[in-house]
């Protein structure tokens, strides 16, 4: 018996969940909070959505649609072209194969990955921008962007949990 069209479209919405929730961060993320003394610093929340699903459902966010969510990150940020589509890329293939250390573990030892994994993207990230602008770019606000995007983590990553085992358990 062959599944009705009602039911293949509402699968493929269920799916597309991930991509949908990532689009909504990158539009969020180039909202800046205001800190004294630094004009504008964002976390990095796909970094976050990226991290989350490569870990628990890697086939709803495959690397051709986290390399669009970072040409859509930097066309709307005015990053370099593809600098958010390499780092993401880079945080995915990190998660990707690193599943099996942090599926069905304790929370503390996912987020702890992901600090380290956050941490080390925003030093890449601050080095590839040196590089590009020719110039040393100061660190602070990296260091302070990176400790945002942990300090984000939990947030986020409690709500893809929500979303994950309420509307999507039976993909």
């Amino acid at each position: 018996m062959t599944p009705t069209l009602s039911y293949q479209i509402n699968q493929i919405l269920r799916g597309s969940i991930p991509f949908w929730m990532s689009l909504l961060l990158v539009f969020i993320s180039v909202i800046p909070f205001r800190l004294p003394g630094f004009d504008m610093v964002t976390p990095l929340l796909l970094s976050i959505s990226v991290f989350y699903w490569s870990l628990h459902r890697p086939y709803l966010l495959p690397p051709i649609v986290v390399f669009v969510l970072g040409v859509v990150q930097d066309t709307i940020s005015g990053a370099p072209f593809g600098l958010t589509s390499l780092t993401m890329l880079i945080v995915y293939a990190i998660a990707a194969s690193q599943r099996q250390v942090f599926v069905g573990k304790p929370f503390i030892q996912m987020w702890w990955g992901f600090m380290l994994v956050a941490i080390g993207l925003s030093f890449l990230t601050w080095v590839v921008m040196c590089f590009y602008s020719l110039a040393l770019i100061p660190i602070v606000p990296v260091m302070i962007q990176s400790g945002l995007t942990i300090l984000f983590f939990p947030l986020l990553a409690w709500i893809f949990a929500l979303v994950q085992s309420g509307l999507m358990k039976h993909i």
